[in-house]
């Protein structure tokens, strides 16, 4: 039987808004989250994080970080969330059984609270997953 997480065959993975400014800091592919889980990713942009993208203001290489996560955020598909960001995240992963993809130190911790799977980059090289995928 198919879980709520896996759409056909696919693992549905929540980008927050620091986790979408990595490859701009990092050189990190965003594709590489199927390798840290080992299977085929559905990547999904909630709504509320391309608006606190675009909302906020940064200067020198993490101004072109946020472009890129603007650009990058165009490749997936978005999912309209209201409200406060980590909070929507949190509830629509609780829901949707989905997987989170964040280095925000208090969202990694509501979501390991939660039981919710989260991908971080571990030690600014490599990604790491945290959590039981079913």
């Amino acid at each position: 039987m198919e879980t709520d997480r896996v759409r056909n065959n696919k693992v549905k993975v929540i980008l927050d808004t620091n986790f979408l400014l990595l490859p701009g800091r990092f050189n990190l592919w965003i594709e590489s989250i199927e390798d840290v889980i080992e299977k085929k990713c559905e990547i999904l942009i909630p709504s509320n994080v391309i608006s606190e993208l675009k909302r906020i203001d940064l200067t020198g290489s993490d101004k072109l970080s946020k472009e890129i996560a603007l650009k990058l955020a165009e490749r997936y598909e978005t999912i309209e969330l209201e409200g406060p960001v980590d909070r929507s995240i949190l509830e629509y992963a609780k829901k949707n059984k989905c997987i989170v993809a964040t280095n925000d130190m208090k969202l990694k911790s509501e979501l390991r609270g939660n039981m919710i799977p989260v991908v971080f980059l571990k030690k600014g090289s490599r990604l790491a997953l945290e959590g039981y995928i079913d």
